[in-house]
């Protein structure tokens, strides 16, 4: 979480921390699919957050940053969410 606060004081920016599930107790694809699920419900909500859709990073490091690359390709050919702007993967687990 650290690094998440880290984020949005030095970029004013809003940053959401998914709590995926961890493996080994939970398996493939249960960590994708909560990150999924939380990104697409972000994705779907952010007038109420008041964020600029043409303004959306999805961000990872170590496992996250994986999980990052992931949902961004997934979404990237779906026309029924704003296209992501950017994905910063953190020394992912590629």
């Amino acid at each position: 979480e650290r690094i998440c606060q880290y984020i949005a004081k030095e970029s004013s920016s809003l940053v959401v921390s998914v709590g995926y599930r961890l493996a080994p107790e939970h398996k493939y694809p249960a960590a994708y699919e909560d990150c999924l699920n939380a990104t697409q419900h972000f994705l779907q909500h952010l007038e109420h957050y008041g964020v600029d859709p043409a303004r959306v990073i999805v961000c990872g490091d170590s496992a996250g940053g994986n999980l990052a690359a992931a949902v961004s390709q997934t979404l990237a050919g779906r026309s029924d969410f704003p296209k992501l702007r950017a994905q910063i993967l953190i020394y992912p687990g590629l």
